[in-house]
């Protein structure tokens, strides 16, 4: 919660106008599942804004998922570039 208060960022996320691609762990015990919806939600110029639920994923979703987190990845970075 601090950092995302820190800058004003949850201000902002209209304003962004690329794709976006979130990826949340069902368990991440900082952050959950919950926010991640509102969140992406908020990326309102987006022309894409995807939630991707990785079931018992982390926080560190490269670490506790990394085949995962990669491949969500690499598909997006090709769908869009």
């Amino acid at each position: 919660m601090n950092l995302r208060d820190r800058d004003g960022l949850e201000a902002r996320l209209g304003d962004v106008v690329c794709p976006v691609l979130w990826l949340q762990g069902t368990a991440d015990a900082v952050y959950s599942v919950a926010n991640a919806e509102d969140g992406i939600a908020r990326f309102t110029g987006s022309p894409s804004a995807k939630l991707q639920i990785v079931e018992g994923g982390q926080h560190f979703l490269t670490a506790s998922d990394p085949q995962t987190a990669n491949a969500a990845t690499l598909a997006f970075v090709e769908k869009w570039s």
